[in-house]
């Protein structure tokens, strides 16, 4: 592989001496701030298509109708991971493999929340 690959992903200047939370810091937060206008499309996308409205709810409800949603509806849940782990670089996928449910939840609870935060957009 070509160790010169130019990365588009924003910088955080995150760290833990905990693997997981730096894999997240490191690896998945930065990604999630690059794919976010993509996720929230996605979330809004799939709402439209199963008649769901988000449009006009209050934020209690909006945010309980996101965390059921993307708990509940394996398809979105896939496309959303899919959208996240796609970005992955090898290396970062050989750690993924050895930590996937771990990392999935991780991922699934920060997309919940980039949703939520950006309810005044949609």
């Amino acid at each position: 592989m070509d160790s010169k690959k130019i990365s588009i992903r924003p910088v955080l200047n995150l760290s833990s001496s905990i693997p997981i939370e730096d894999f997240q810091n490191r690896t998945v937060r930065p990604i999630l701030k690059l794919q976010n206008e993509l996720i929230v499309e996605l979330f809004m996308f799939f709402c439209a298509k199963q008649k769901i409205d988000i449009l006009n709810i209050k934020r209690e409800k909006f945010n309980n109708t996101v965390n059921t949603i993307t708990r509940k509806n394996i398809t979105l849940r896939n496309q959303l991971l899919g959208l996240i782990i796609g970005q992955f670089t090898v290396k970062e996928f050989e750690f993924y493999k050895e930590n996937d449910s771990e990392v999935n939840k991780r991922i699934l609870t920060m997309i919940g929340q980039r949703i939520k935060d950006n309810q005044s957009e949609i």
